[in-house]
């Protein structure tokens, strides 16, 4: 139970160090990211955001503001300590934590890693209406998920037929109808969902048709996208403790945008007719009986396939055609065990093995290797263990998670390079908990990353000369690159109370400082004027920073702020890597008006200059953007499955870059959004 906390204190705990967590559940309609919420992906076990040693968020997509998503990128842009990079083209988006890009994070989508790799393309695709929710779990995570997850792990759960129907329903259909002025974007959606026995089923289709993106500064981006996706699931219960299901996710977008879509259209960047065609399909068993503490097995088979075509429309290469084809298949076995030594002491063991093998092959009009896509493949496996040690005592709770994972990978490409290697990922976490309002954490983790397969194996030419300037430049391939290895050390704290300046009110804060020691980062390294492209080791580095969640609800008004910070730097050299962030501050402001079925809302985005930047970078002004957002939900009988959802992005049409991105991103929009359950 929470204390109360007096007025007296308040501005004590508002100047201290002390940063805060958790708060009792929210109603459905309040908007974004929350605090108070159960962490799924931190520790492989449900964990209270509170007294988790880590920093994780959850975004409810479904939630005011967040309805009027039109990519990944709106999902994402109001959570502290994750940028979304490249633009506003929703096939080039990809995601940093922590100033560690996509390459550094692990994505997964109802638990598929999402492995595709490209570096003028996205790293996964899926339409947000598709989704139930999203959790970001910031930090080193490689001792429980392998390798790739020095940033942390960035997770997307579909909706199930359990999240659609009321309880006593047994079948419904979901339609909705969305537009954004910016892209001239409709989007329609269709679900039906029912359950009946043993069974239980889900079907929804979402398409998207959008135009040139208006940005900020009033010009138009080229892009346009056709777009259609998709899941379907069906589950059976072959009894209570027995569960199998199926699940598929397409999507199909016929678009035409640069070659590159983080980049404007030039010489070297000629608009292409693109066309992504992603097919994913999971088979997952998993057995859960509450009397059998020994036993709680989830065995997952998955394969996904993504194929990328990009024909050519304008420029000298005029009706070329190249593509980049990425296949995985995958399999987890992961158990649990639960030991209760006595009242004040219970271990949760986790732990399990993984494989997965990564299939990559890339073309050209007139035969051969798309130059920059090797023809490659990678086989990763790895098993863990983790211990979840809750401990009373006296002096307070203490949850104390010791976590190792083994990982060993192989890869090779056509050519005969090959490269071997395997590494142990351990970790220790510890909260401490003196009471129910207050929490002190710290971690100490090593995580590895092993290069891709384009790092390791690209050929071919990158770019065309430009005379008398420089010549034509060309990947050298590096089968001996190093895979990155990062110790990162992180303490927080948090705090958590009610009635702080009234009865009703709550109040939450959450943050923490962490350092990140690399060894070996990958980088890319382009010799202009000696005509080569390689990816290289730099020796050591280093990312330090922080990030603070706050919450202050005091009914019918909800506060909540967010602020993160990275510095990163070469270590031997001194000089600024491109992966800092600037100090960000995230905000949202919302009211309910119960007595008219409303929510409104008010959301900004503000950040310094990025100008602690490579010398290879070019520094970036600061920026800040406002949202507004409203809500109708009508409670009466015959409209309460009704939702209007409108609102206006970048209300001011501001005309700014983040810190990960080359184009402007989308200026003002108006957009809207209406549903109905059938």
């Amino acid at each position: 139970m929470r204390r109360t906390l007096p007025l007296a204190c308040l501005g004590t705990l508002l100047t201290s160090t002390c940063l805060t967590p958790a708060v009792a559940a929210e109603a459905s309609d309040t908007p974004t990211v929350s605090l108070d919420t159960v962490t799924v992906y931190a520790t492989r076990s449900p964990q209270s955001s509170f007294e988790v040693p880590a920093m994780t968020s959850n975004i409810d997509t479904e939630a005011p503001g967040n309805a009027l998503a039109g990519d990944t990128g709106d999902l994402l842009e109001f959570t502290p300590g994750v940028e979304v990079a490249d633009g506003p083209r929703r096939n080039g988006q990809t995601v940093s934590i922590r100033g560690f890009d996509d390459e550094a994070i692990i994505t997964l989508i109802d638990g598929r890693r999402q492995n595709f790799e490209a570096a003028h393309d996205g790293r996964f695709f899926i339409d947000p209406s598709l989704l139930k929710r999203v959790e970001i779990v910031k930090g080193a995570s490689s001792s429980i998920y392998g390798g790739g997850a020095i940033g942390g792990v960035l997770a997307f759960d579909t909706k199930d037929a359990a999240d659609m129907l009321n309880p006593g329903e047994n079948f419904g259909v979901y339609t909705s109808m969305g537009y954004r002025t910016a892209n001239e974007e409709y989007s329609p959606v269709v679900s039906a969902y029912g359950r009946t026995g043993a069974l239980d089923i889900i079907g929804m289709a979402a398409l998207r048709n959008s135009g040139d993106i208006e940005q900020g500064n009033g010009n138009k981006l080229i892009s346009e996208d056709n777009l259609i996706s998709g899941t379907f699931k069906v589950g059976y219960s072959f009894n209570d403790f027995n569960s199998l299901k199926f699940i598929y996710q397409g999507l199909n977008n016929d678009g035409q945008e640069p070659n590159n879509g983080g980049s404007a259209v030039s010489a070297s960047n000629p608009v292409v007719d693109k066309k992504v065609n992603d097919n994913q399909f999971g088979l997952k068993y998993e057995f859960e009986d509450p009397a059998n503490s020994w036993l709680k097995p989830k065995l997952h088979l998955y394969y996904n396939t993504t194929e990328v075509r990009e024909e050519d429309i304008s420029g000298t290469n005029l009706g070329r055609v190249q593509t980049r084809d990425m296949s995985t298949l995958g399999f987890t076995a992961d158990n649990q065990t639960v030991l209760t030594i006595d009242e004040s002491q219970k271990h949760t063991f986790s732990y399990g093995f993984e494989v997965y093998h990564d299939d990559q092959t890339g073309t050209i009009t007139g035969g051969g290797t798309r130059p920059g896509v090797p023809n490659a493949d990678a086989t990763n496996y790895g098993f863990y263990l983790q211990d979840e040690v809750d401990l009373m005592t006296s002096a307070g709770r203490f949850l104390i998670i010791p976590a190792a994972r083994f990982d060993s990978y192989r890869s090779s490409d056509d050519a005969g390079n090959s490269q071997s290697e395997h590494k142990v990922s351990p970790k220790i976490a510890v909260s401490y908990l003196p009471n129910d309002n207050v929490m002190f954490f710290s971690s100490l983790a090593q995580a590895f990353r092993a290069p891709n397969l384009t790092e390791l194996y690209a050929s071919g030419q990158h770019f065309p000369a430009v005379a008398p300037f420089f010549p034509a430049n060309f990947f050298v391939p590096n089968p001996d690159l190093s895979p990155e290895t990062v110790v990162t050390f992180e303490i927080g704290a948090g705090v958590s109370f009610d009635g702080v300046v009234t009865e009703n009110d709550k109040m939450a804060i959450k943050g923490s400082w962490f350092i990140s020691e690399g060894d070996d980062f990958i980088t890319q390294e382009v010799d202009v004027f000696g005509g080569t492209t390689e990816y290289v080791n730099i020796p050591n580095a280093r990312l330090s920073g922080f990030e603070v969640d706050a919450k202050y609800q005091l009914h019918p008004v909800t506060a909540k702020l967010g602020l993160s910070y990275v510095e990163a730097e070469d270590k031997d050299t001194g000089e600024y890597l491109s992966n800092n962030v600037p100090l960000t501050m995230v905000a949202d402001f919302s009211y309910n008006a119960e007595e008219i079925d409303s929510t409104f809302g008010l959301r900004g985005r503000f950040a310094g200059a990025n100008d602690k930047v490579s010398s290879s970078d070019v520094p970036t002004p600061g920026y800040s953007v406002y949202d507004v957002y409203y809500r109708w939900a009508p409670r009466e009988k015959e409209l309460e499955t009704l939702t209007v959802d409108l609102g206006v992005s970048n209300i001011l049409d501001k005309a700014y870059t983040t810190a990960y991105a080359g184009l402007y991103e989308e200026g003002r929009s108006y957009n809207v959004r209406v549903a109905y359950k059938w």
